[in-house]
């Protein structure tokens, strides 16, 4: 007997399609509003913000960020220089401004999304699925990406994360659509315009982080077994990329002495520690538990498809199985995604390193939303015509109960803030529930990381009192209240420096004496040193060195208690209050 679906099964799946996409554009709508309040906040929201900016602007005014830092001022630069030049021009002509930064992110975080699409999108074609479906998937992948509170904070920050992963994402598409592109002989080497360029973005992406290498991996283990000619071809995309990527570092190496070895190696030799790893791999985990678990959803799906090969009759004998198998693994589209996840869940594994954060697993993020898209690409190919919408429709409504936690557990919306459902029994357990389940108090905290209204005015308030004070020299772990002072930087990343003079890789004695002789007329600490010490912090979470908290504990006084922590002279007198 042949069963037919009821239309209003019918009904009820494009119902949840649309309820789908508006739980998720109404989270991208939220993340727009914090987005939006950042990017017109003054100071720093994440200390990197400042460092990149205060580097770019010495820059621009003829200094080589990547010498070796003198003893009169420290010069971070961790990173490569590629996301510094395109700061450079903007900042040119606006000087101390977080807003170029911060859009250039922005525009990366949206292109990536578009990317997403476009990997699920061409998945689909290549799995022969109706192109309607396979754009619906898309569309939800890139908009679960665009949900993510971890996009909206660091896809809007000044740092080059989001950038490197766009052009690595960038590379990454290229390499798949290029997979049967011809290719040019000469001699021992195989090239191609596609792969060329896919060359060129991968360079680009190591040149804007140095840590950039999930994506030119995947190309290049794709490449080897995926073509004929495949260790000609991946040598020869191996090769242009070295050439192109780290022909430029080794030059700016030897230009500045030793001193770019110094900036993107040496001063991120820090302990790793697997509870700093779980503490930012956990939050992510429960904040994304159900994307995450769609994700893998889709890996017994690629098992099969590679596995079902060796199941028909005419395949026998252990050579034909391996054959068999072999060209199955190499022909499965899906195989280079799930190389892409392994290589994305790999990268996370640097946020263990002390003074890691939540920014290492945003490789993964793309990863898992482009696994999901997938999925739901392979759930309308649903092999049992009778179970499809069925089970299409059981994947939306675990998206819909994940997005509506990460309003819960990411965006602190509390369960009575929601209208009318808040002040319901029911539905109040429903999303205390969620709560429970998706919410980690240390994860990321959109309204915390917000500006709030007091907080912008009273740092305006201690940046205008920092820019009045009479005094040539301020010292601060805050850079961005340097930045509007305008005046002389002492340190570009007081984090890397408290350490980098821990592990004697920085001298500090002229800082010391100025600290003694009381040369600096203010010293602005985002927290105050006694209350560091009284908490029974490390010596490497303060952010100024023990040496300097007690120099200035010696011979300066707490004044203004405020957002800062703000320190003077005890020689001096002449500030009201103090």
């Amino acid at each position: 007997m042949k069963l037919h679906l009821s239309p209003k099964l019918f009904n009820l799946l494009n119902g949840l399609w649309l309820l789908t996409f508006a739980l998720l554009a109404a989270k991208l709508v939220f993340s727009l509003n914090i987005i939006w309040q950042i990017f017109n906040f003054a100071f720093q929201v994440d200390e990197s913000e400042s460092m990149i900016v205060a580097e770019t602007l010495l820059m621009d005014r003829g200094m080589d960020i990547f010498a070796l830092p003198g003893p009169d001022r420290f010069i971070s630069a961790p990173y490569t220089p590629f996301f510094y030049i395109l700061n450079w021009l903007p900042l040119h002509f606006l000087g101390a401004s977080f807003k170029p930064g911060r859009l250039i992110s922005f525009l990366a975080a949206a292109a990536i999304a578009w990317l997403i699409y476009r990997f699920v999108v061409t998945y689909g074609k290549d799995r022969g699925i109706a192109p309607v479906a396979a754009r619906l998937a898309g569309v939800l992948a890139a908009l679960a990406w665009s949900s993510l509170g971890l996009v909206a904070f660091w896809g809007n920050a000044v740092k080059p994360d989001v950038t490197a992963l766009f052009l690595g994402l960038a590379g990454l598409y290229l390499v798949y659509i290029s997979r049967k592109e011809a290719t040019l002989r000469l001699f021992f080497l195989r090239w191609s315009p596609g792969l060329l360029a896919a060359a060129g973005l991968f360079a680009l992406a190591a040149l804007t982080k140095q840590t950039a290498f999930a994506g030119v991996l995947v190309a290049g283990l794709w490449l080897l077994f995926h073509r004929r000619d495949g260790f000609r071809l991946a040598f020869s995309f191996g090769l242009a990329y070295l050439v192109l990527g780290f022909g430029p570092m080794v030059l700016m190496n030897i230009f500045s002495q030793g001193g770019f070895w110094y900036h993107i190696v040496t001063v991120h030799e820090l302990p790793w520690a697997f509870s700093n790893y779980w503490k930012f791999f956990s939050g992510w985990l429960q904040s994304y538990q159900l994307f995450f678990l769609l994700a893998l959803l889709f890996i017994p799906l690629w098992l099969w498809d590679w596995l079902k090969v060796l199941f028909p009759p005419e395949v026998s004998g252990r050579g034909t199985y391996f054959k068999a198998s072999w060209q199955s693994l190499r022909n499965n589209p899906g195989t280079f995604f799930v190389l892409y996840a392994g290589a994305a869940l790999g990268t996370g594994i640097s946020a263990g390193t002390y003074g890691g954060n939540h920014n290492h697993f945003l490789e993964l993020s793309a990863a898992t939303c482009i696994l999901m898209g997938l999925l739901f690409t392979r759930l309308a190919d649903w092999p049992f015509k009778v179970g499809r919408r069925w089970v299409l429709a059981a994947g939306l409504l675990v998206v819909c109960w994940q997005v509506t936690g990460l309003f819960i557990g990411e965006g602190r919306v509390r369960p009575d803030n929601f209208p009318v459902l808040g002040a319901l029994a029911p539905t109040r357990t429903v999303l205390e529930g969620l709560q429970t389940q998706f919410r980690n108090p240390d994860w990321l905290g959109l309204e915390y990381r917000a500006p709030l209204e007091h907080q912008k005015q009273r740092l305006s308030e201690v940046a205008a009192f920092m820019t009045n004070d009479r005094g040539p020299y301020i010292y601060s772990d805050n850079v961005s209240l340097m930045l509007a002072t305008g005046k002389h930087i002492f340190t570009t990343d007081p984090f890397t420096q408290t350490h980098a003079t821990h592990f004697g890789r920085w001298d500090q004695r002229k800082l010391l004496e100025m600290l003694n002789r009381q040369e600096f007329s203010l010293v602005v600490l985002r927290q105050s040193i006694e209350r560091r010490v009284a908490a029974g912090d490390r010596v490497s979470d303060i952010y100024i060195s023990p040496e300097l908290s007690q120099a200035v504990l010696a011979n300066y006084r707490a004044c203004r208690p405020d957002v800062v922590a703000i320190y003077v002279p005890k020689s001096r007198t002449d500030v009201p209050g103090c």
